[in-house]
């Protein structure tokens, strides 16, 4: 009964050791990030850090939104038209009109106190766009960005500058 127990033991002591994280996928990145510093208006030198997102291809398959919460429940969208498409190196003015109408823009939210500040002038630079390591239907985008946004009637603004990697979305 001894040698039994014995031998459950170190059957399953070899499985758990079989399972290590040695087996994960190969990918060398920590996951999908965003950080953000956000100044003026409600925001006092606030650092966003990513809580959930969505990326999301218009129907079109032209345009991206990306969407942003953090644990604060506070909310970024990065919409980027079509404008020199999404590849590395792509730089996306905040304002610009594609040749199907759509605008690039950022909306950022703050829920306490409510307040609304859309982009007014600034870019964000696609510093890589690759294929997901596993899924071939995917992508994973990364970039850097330096907005002015306001509210609607244009009394209030903020700055935002941060960074955003490997945030993925279908193809």
């Amino acid at each position: 009964m001894k040698n039994l127990r014995l031998i459950y033991i170190l059957f399953f002591s070899l499985s758990f050791m079989s399972c290590s994280s040695d087996d994960a996928i190969n990918d060398p990145s920590e996951g999908p990030q965003f950080q953000a510093t956000i100044n003026g208006g409600t925001f006092s030198n606030y650092s966003f850090k990513l809580g959930a997102y969505e990326a999301v291809k218009g129907s079109n398959g032209n345009t991206l939104r990306i969407t942003m919460a953090d644990k604060s429940g506070k909310q970024i969208t990065l919409f980027l038209n079509n404008t020199g498409g999404f590849n590395k190196g792509t730089v996306k003015q905040m304002g610009d009109v594609d040749s199907d109408k759509f605008r690039t823009y950022v909306e950022i939210k703050d829920n306490q106190p409510s307040a609304q500040y859309f982009s007014q002038s600034g870019n964000l630079k696609i510093t890589n766009n690759r294929e997901h390591t596993s899924n071939s239907q995917k992508s994973l985008i990364s970039g850097e960005f330096d907005i002015v946004a306001s509210t609607i009637d244009g009394t209030i603004s903020v700055t935002m500058k941060g960074s955003f990697s490997d945030l993925e979305f279908v193809k």
